[in-house]
């Protein structure tokens, strides 16, 4: 089993020991979310310490935290593994999201002013741009920023971070993805259209849109699924249980 840990020295800003835990725990999220860190590779806690400079403690607790979100499996006498990917969460996450983004794009659509078109706008022109460039991770933050525009838009600004637990495990498989210029243009036709119709104030037109947006997108998440059946795990519990 192959053991991780980070690649290249990184350094830390010593600012207590909760600043330190929570950086580190972002460093290994960060991993975790961009697959340098594969589902069930071994992470140790100690390699981690010794290459961050830091003592076990705050890698044990950022490791600990990283287990709640369901990321990391942490076995006594074992060792501690990256957690595979629940096709039941990332099923919970597809219905949540579903269910909250064709009624966030009917409000904005009601409720957008012209400082959110102007914004929303900004974002359909870096889309291009990245797609243009074959900027893969830039085009998926700008993704992000689109659909939490929509969310402000409607008077909902802090609905994503509410779901933060849930959009980890989506946020998982999509990183799966390598999008081509293709794919990448394909989506922002989509996500123009879901524009256009909230700009026109058409909340009818904008929730169909949507609508067809998430179809293509979970298409996509399938695909991806298939391609790497060897990072999913059907149930709640870990492989390794």
């Amino acid at each position: 089993m192959k053991e991780q840990g980070l690649r290249q020295p990184t350094s830390l800003q010593r600012t207590g020991a909760g600043s330190i835990t929570s950086q580190v725990h972002n460093l290994l999220m960060e991993r975790i979310l961009s697959m340098e860190l594969k589902p069930f590779d071994e992470v140790s806690e100690a390699r981690l310490a010794s290459e961050l400079g830091v003592s076990r403690t705050p890698v044990r607790e950022a490791l600990a935290r990283l287990s709640r979100l369901n990321l990391v499996d942490v076995y006594p006498q074992r060792g501690t593994f990256i957690a595979p990917i629940s096709i039941q969460r990332v099923a919970k996450a597809r219905f949540i999201r579903e269910s909250l983004e064709r009624p966030l794009s009917r409000l904005a659509a009601e409720k957008i002013t012209p400082d959110m078109v102007q914004s929303l706008a900004r974002e359909i022109a870096l889309q291009k741009t990245f797609a243009s460039l074959d900027d893969h991770a830039s085009f998926l933050k700008s993704d992000d920023t689109f659909h939490v525009l929509i969310a402000r838009a409607a008077g909902m600004h802090d609905i994503w971070d509410d779901l933060g637990e849930i959009r980890i495990h989506m946020d998982r498989i999509r990183r799966l993805s390598l999008l081509g210029k293709a794919r990448m243009n394909a989506i922002t036709a989509e996500h123009e259209g879901i524009f256009e119709a909230i700009r026109d104030g058409s909340p009818g037109r904008a929730e169909d849109c949507t609508r067809q947006h998430l179809l293509s997108v979970f298409t996509d998440l399938d695909a991806i699924r298939a391609e790497h059946p060897e990072y999913f795990h059907d149930s709640l519990a870990s492989a390794r249980a």
